[in-house]
């Protein structure tokens, strides 16, 4: 019998140190849910990080249980991906001690050359902010104001004029949607796999496939350049961001070269 008690005694002794050194551990460490501590955890950190959001009743680029989508580009060897959001939009946008991080799951897009955060539906706005670690940096994004519950994004391809005079340089052109406060535009012309063959920013609602005269940012900057084939089947994505970061319009549409 006492050798019983005094079995159990050390098994209890043992379960109580490891969990005050558990404890301790967790009190020491640093609370990286949070962004203002998680961000100066890091020796360097930069805001070089490429994202915004949109989400409708329409789940283009979304599903219908996790209708908002944070996209982002994670350029280089990005690895530890997180996003990071507040509870309301009652505090300052650049407060990071008011962000905490909110676990997502994240897909890939374009074949991969982008990826997107599945989040649910938001009931109200919030702010978000995208990071990831790449080389012992963390590259963190500019504030995304969520608004899928006061301006939800419109995917309308009736907005679109295609301009196929140049079968293997076609022109895109199109008109604000319902949300008139886009500042930039984003294009991505995918393959028939699926994979990015182009993405560039314009601030004009306008631009043809390889020109880059009126491009402001170009997110895969190759030699040679992307050339379309004949006979083949490609799809256009365009997504209008305002200066929030917010998607106010989606338009997706297939096109063949000829």
């Amino acid at each position: 019998m006492h050798s019983q008690n005094r079995s159990f005694l050390k098994a209890a002794l043992f379960i109580a140190i490891v969990l005050s050194m558990l404890s301790c551990a967790k009190d020491d460490g640093p609370e990286t849910n949070n962004l203002q501590v998680y961000l100066q955890s890091s020796s360097a950190m930069v805001n070089e990080l490429i994202a915004c959001a949109a989400g409708g009743p329409s789940n283009v680029l979304a599903s219908p249980d996790h209708p908002v989508s944070i996209f982002f580009l994670p350029e280089g060897n990005a690895t530890n991906f997180r996003y990071f959001e507040t509870e309301n939009l009652e505090v300052a946008n650049d407060d990071f001690s008011a962000y905490t991080q909110v676990i997502l799951n994240d897909v890939p897009v374009f074949g991969g050359f982008l990826r997107y955060f599945e989040r649910p539906a938001a009931q109200f706005e919030k702010w978000g902010i995208v990071t990831y670690e790449n080389n012992g940096t963390i590259h963190y994004s500019n504030p995304i104001r969520i608004k899928f519950s006061e301006k939800p994004t419109e995917a309308n391809n009736t907005l679109l004029t295609l301009d196929q005079a140049q079968p293997l340089s076609p022109r895109f052109a199109w008109e604000d949607g319902l949300i008139q406060e886009n500042v930039i535009y984003f294009h991505a012309i995918t393959g028939p796999d699926g994979n990015l063959l182009s993405g560039t920013y314009t601030i004009d609602r306008t631009w043809q496939f390889y020109d880059l005269s009126n491009v402001v940012l170009n997110i895969r900057d190759v030699s040679p350049p992307p050339a379309l084939s004949p006979n083949s089947n490609y799809q256009y994505t365009m997504l209008a961001v305002s200066l929030d970061n917010w998607v106010n319009l989606i338009i997706q549409r297939d096109f063949d070269t000829f």
